[in-house]
Parts: structure tokens; sequence; C-alpha cells
């Protein structure tokens, strides 16, 4: 069963995202990160920047991507949920619940302090329970 890990009162959605990334690939799983292309664009760049001594193999997908450097890259950035069938966790950018989450082992939210952020955040939290999926919830400000 689908795990669904929130982080929530995250003050940089972007470094967070690339620290639960290198995490997530340093324990040796496949992670795909599902939202809008902009935000994919802006993480794909932050994900070169944040740790200068550090490189985080990624790629964002796009129409054309060879099959074989997909399936050779651990974290995969695309707005398209179904290229990301065979990762094993998903953290997901997205306002919605996504459609087919069971295919994952765990689902990773991040919440900002942005009062949006924080409203979709509980419509999604609320959905996932209804869903009786396990749910831990991560309090990262006061």
């Amino acid at each position: 069963m689908t795990e669904v890990n929130f982080y929530t009162g995250v003050p940089d959605r972007q470094v967070y995202a690339c620290r639960l990334l290198r995490k997530t690939q340093a324990a040796g799983l496949t992670v795909g990160v599902w939202g809008p292309m902009r935000l994919l664009e802006r993480l794909d760049q932050t994900l070169w920047t944040f740790d200068p001594g550090e490189f985080l193999p990624h790629l964002l997908l796009r129409g054309d991507t060879p099959p074989l450097l997909r399936e050779r890259t651990p974290i995969l950035l695309s707005d398209q949920l179904d290229a990301l069938a065979g990762c094993q966790v998903l953290l997901n950018f997205e306002p919605d619940v996504p459609p087919g989450l069971e295919r994952f082992e765990r689902v990773l939210e991040l919440v900002s302090t942005d009062a949006e952020q924080v409203a979709a955040g509980r419509g999604r939290f609320k959905a996932y329970k209804a869903l009786g999926l396990t749910l831990n919830h991560h309090v990262m400000s006061a």
C-alpha cells in the first residue's frame, strides 16, 4: 500500500525538494517528480546548483528523451504522470492527488507556508486519508 509523507511549513520548496531527492536517491530508490513544466524547469536548474560539491543525476523528460537514458537516471522530472511509471517514489508538485498513485510505494508532498499551498495541501491530506492510505506528517517550521 502506498505511504504518503507530508512536509508542511517548508520555507523553500525547491531547495527542500533537492534535499528530499538527494536522500531518496541515496537510499537507492527511483523517484519521479510530477508538476507543471515551469516549476520542473526551475527545479532542474536548482538541482544543478543547490550543492556545488555534489551532482544528483536527474533528467527533465521531454518527448524526445532516449529510453536508455530514462532507464538509467534515478530522478525523473515530468509534467506527464504516465512518463514516471516505474518510479518507486513520487514527489507531487501538482495541486491535486495524483491519479493511479497506487503504482508508487511512496508519495511525497511539500507544502509551503503560502495560504493557497496550505489549503491545497489540506485538501490532498483529506483525500489521501479518505483513501485509507498511511499518512506521515512532518512539520518543518514552527
